[in-house]
């Protein structure tokens, strides 16, 4: 169980540190989150049996990390959500500028 939630720990930090890259690689986000879904999707029946568990320190980190990482996904989602919004007008005017040409 510890050693579940030290995996989990580590890899918070790996998707951090992966997110906060000015280019990453969306493919590999997707398969860290995919992987951490599994290890939480193997702990949660243990936390739900062992409720000292989910009293724990590294329980809750392990919470608080979750909502900081949805918190950077959902910031990092808009950011190129604006930046694909702006290549799109962009490549609109060139295209209008052909016109002229």
């Amino acid at each position: 169980m510890t050693d579940q939630l030290q995996k989990l720990c580590d890899l918070d930090h790996l998707i951090e540190q992966t997110l906060k890259t000015n280019d990453f690689d969306a493919e590999e986000i997707v398969q860290m989150v995919d992987k951490r879904e599994q290890l939480l999707q193997s702990l949660i029946p243990y936390v739900a049996e062992h409720p000292q568990v989910a009293e724990s320190k590294q329980w809750r980190d392990a919470i608080s990390h979750t909502q900081q990482l949805v918190e950077l996904m959902q910031s990092k989602t808009s950011v190129i959500g604006e930046q694909l919004r702006r290549y799109r007008h962009g490549n609109k005017s060139v295209q209008q500028y052909k016109k002229f040409l």
